[in-house]
């Protein structure tokens, strides 16, 4: 019998560990035998695994490499944060899985994912690889000497006591070398002129997690209560977006405190148009044996990767440029889908007066409040390249901004600059030797392809004896563990009678994938898109095709849907523990897609409560008043004042009565953390002790789905309604037994207008008498 082959893997983060199940349990016992080094002294990678990141000593302290933070949420959900064989279920117990998981729950994810299929003596924790060695000794298939020294630090971020070459190098021979070490290794700072000389007021996103680490920003930047000034976020995707946001909010939370701050702008530049999108997306749906149609909001993937939404046919894996037409075509499905009022806000465009007939590329970035801060006026977005920094006396700085028409536009009195620049790939190649990164074709200047691969990105196949899993822009989980089917599948053929000699047709594919590699490396970053392997859809199911893979259908009539990696169970997985936990996501899938059902009230609670985010303009009519009055409401972002709460509005409303202008009672709007996810109003927590719970003044419970009707400008329209009360059995000051109705009208993702409408009635003993006392009908509308 043939010894286990042995495989040293590089990284414990997600695509190392699905790596090592898939050599472990794929394949007969004994065919593989995989060692994965990590440096740090937990599993997971970037991914943390306790709630608050601490030190030895028990201080909190910024989370692994600083990275992550433990309370940031995914922006993809829960379906497609995953692996194919481990359910959420069966890492987080009740009925209060959270769609978008938090990062910590995330690595408990993957810790569960360990102690379920991976030896501990598999492991080998703080063990840094410093060097590695390509053996190719005639007449023999090659082989890799792996040098790795002990990590002595006491957190996984930090730098080794002794640097390797003071060290004790130990070397270990390997049959195969797998590289999962991670794609964002580094944070990359741009080349600026100007920008080193403000270096002391300039941060990078990643250091920026809480709102302390926003408010030690301000304290160090010199921001005051009654100052004023730019704080300025250079870089798009999806860090700019959170980075912008973040910085918005903290504003917003100071100034519905006590006003202060208010002197603040966040200016956001971005070198590329892009769309931010929000985590919950409509999705139409057929009343089965009815022409009637309603609308469900589900999570942004499930949208976007829906099967449906290809042609029909074999799906096929798209690389490469993004044509015109594409692009083109690509605006117009985001217009359709997230409304021409979403739009106004939420695609942030370029200036196209420049006589060019060329169209960017639109990037795409996820965030709930982006849109809503742009709406009011919170953060103001540029399109153009930061080309200078200019330092001040005065401790400021003025910015000029080369605007894609070619023009300069200064943006003067910066306070502070945050890179969000995103990361580099470089570091984690650090270990390959030159011959063998010469011979991948290595970049240290192109972070998009610092290698030239094929096989969909895990291989080179003038060198089949070293394998990547997760090492590409925008890696997907689902993906991951395809490439490590796609590598496991090729290592295990090359043991085989036929000696994993590939044949010409599939030699000649190679080369041709890795020209077309080539080929996208030589454009011009410009016309790039954002991520040249971001086909999510496309990698799923051609992998799939390539190693026979039937994708689970969702039902016997529904075999489309959206692409999850629990659709797709390979044959070595086909075993019981393994199904049973595919079938407890599919459950929980199709739980989620099914309208009515307690998961999809859940999502549309949160896009509406997304959605009242910004200024509104009111008009309120009342039994007791002759005269209709108007004014404005601005409901602005907070942070929740009680665990219970995951986000929250402080509402202002002013009312402008013949001409003067009135304050209303302020109030604060919260959405439930977990459970149904209720939306709540209250009217007298301003002030209270953190720790204290608000009195709800009521709350808001949706009746039915979504329904399409067709509004007063004739498009269509989503209608949502929803009802609340005060109970007088609990807040017995109430004289009256309160009823409420709302109904919002929704176009896309936006609502454009909602209503309030109050009774109040007598009671005795707690139960209602004859009449209405008093009614109150308030309209919104932007």
């Amino acid at each position: 019998m043939p010894r286990p082959k042995k495989v040293a893997i590089i990284g414990a983060g997600p695509s190392g560990l699905v790596a090592a199940k898939t050599l472990l349990h794929n394949f007969p016992k004994g065919t593989f035998s995989p060692t994965i080094f990590e440096k740090g002294n937990e599993i997971g990678g970037l991914w943390p695994i306790d709630p608050r990141a601490t030190t030895e000593g028990g201080e909190t302290s910024s989370p692994r490499d600083g990275f992550v933070h433990p309370s940031m949420r995914t922006n993809l959900s829960r379906f497609t944060v995953a692996f194919s064989d481990l359910a959420w279920e069966s890492v987080i117990d009740g009925p209060d899985i959270p769609m978008f998981p938090q990062a910590w729950q995330v690595g408990r994810y993957l810790r569960k994912y360990v102690e379920k299929y991976i030896p501990k003596e598999v492991l080998r924790l703080r063990h840094r690889v410093v060097g590695s060695v390509r053996e190719t000794g005639l007449g023999s298939r090659p082989s890799w000497t792996v040098q790795w020294a002990p990590e002595r630090s006491n957190w996984s971020g930090g730098s080794p006591t002794d640097s390797p070459t003071r060290q004790k190098i130990v070397s270990e021979s390997f049959d195969y070398l797998l590289v999962a070490s991670g794609y964002f290794s580094r944070p990359y700072i741009p080349d600026i002129p100007g920008l080193a000389d403000f270096t002391e007021k300039t941060v990078h996103s990643s250091a920026l997690h809480t709102k302390e680490d926003i408010h030690h920003m301000l304290e160090k930047c010199g921001a005051t209560r009654n100052g004023s000034g730019k704080l300025v976020v250079i870089g798009g995707s999806m860090s700019g977006v959170e980075t912008a946001s973040a910085l918005a909010l903290c504003l917003s939370d100071l100034s519905s405190a006590d006003g202060s701050f208010g002197g603040y702008d966040v200016h956001h530049i971005c070198t590329r148009p892009f769309w931010t999108m929000p985590t919950y997306l409509p999705h139409t749906v057929s009343q089965e044996g009815t022409q009637q149609r309603s609308v469900q909001f589900l999570p942004l993937d499930l949208v976007l990767y829906d099967l449906g939404r290809r042609p029909s046919g074999p799906v096929q894996y798209n690389f490469g440029l993004v044509s015109q037409q594409q692009v083109a075509k690509i605006n117009e499905y985001f217009l359709s889908l997230l409304g021409k009022e979403y739009a106004g806000s939420g695609n942030i465009s370029a200036d196209l007066h420049d006589g060019s007939s060329d169209v960017q590329p639109s990037w795409v970035a996820i965030g709930d409040d982006y849109a809503g801060y742009v709406q009011s006026g919170s953060i103001y977005p540029w399109v153009g390249r930061v080309c200078a920094v200019q330092s001040s006396q005065s401790g400021l700085a003025n910015i000029d901004i080369k605007r894609p028409n070619g023009e300069i536009a200064p943006l003067n009195d910066v306070v502070a600059i945050v890179t969000a620049t995103g990361f580099t790939p470089f570091a984690s190649l650090s270990f390959l030797p030159e011959d063998v990164l010469s011979k991948l074709e290595y970049s240290a200047e192109d972070p998009f392809f610092p290698l030239i691969l094929d096989g969909k990105g895990t291989s080179h196949a003038e060198m089949p004896d070293i394998g990547f899993v997760g090492f590409y822009r925008g890696p997907y989980w689902g993906v991951m563990e395809m490439q490590a089917r796609s590598i496991a599948e090729t290592w295990h053929r090359a043991d085989t009678q036929q000696g994993g000699r590939l044949s010409l047709e599939e030699l000649e594919r190679k080369t041709q994938e890795r020209q077309s590699m080539r080929d996208y490396r030589h454009t011009k970053p410009s016309s790039r898109g954002q991520f040249p392997m971001g086909d999510y859809v496309g990698l799923m199911e051609s992998f799939a095709e390539d190693f026979r893979i039937p994708r689970t259908q969702l039902s016997e009539v529904d075999e489309l849907g959206p692409v999850v990696p629990a659709r797709y169970m390979s044959e070595g997985q086909r075993k019981p523990l393994t199904l049973t936990e595919s079938h407890l996501a599919m459950a929980s899938l199709r739980d989620t897609l099914t309208p009515g059902s307690d998961a999809s009230s859940t999502v549309l609670t949160r896009a509406i409560f997304r959605a009242l985010h910004g200024i509104w303009n009111f008009s309120r009519a009342s039994s007791k008043i002759d005269a209709e009055v108007s004014g404005t409401a601005k409901l602005s972002p907070k942070y929740p004042m009680h665990l219970k709460y995951d986000k929250s509005y402080a509402c202002n409303e002013v009312e402008h009565i013949g001409g003067a202008r009135r304050p209303s009672d302020p109030s604060t709007y919260h959405l439930r953390n977990y459970g149904e996810g209720q939306i709540f109003v209250d009217y007298d927590d301003l002030g209270m002790h953190p720790d204290a719970v608000p009195r709800v003044s009521h709350g808001l419970k949706f009746v039915g789905s979504p329904r399409l009707e067709s509004g007063e400008s004739g498009r269509e329209e989503y209608v949502v309604r929803a009802t609340g009360c005060i109970d007088p059995d609990k807040y017995h000051t109430w004289a009256h037994r309160c009823t409420y109705e709302y109904v919002f009208r929704l176009e896309g993702v936006a609502i454009t207008s909602w209503e309030c409408s109050i009774e109040y009635r007598k009671t005795q003993n707690g139960e209602n008498s004859d009449g209405v006392v008093e009614w109150v009908k308030t309209v919104y509308g932007r």
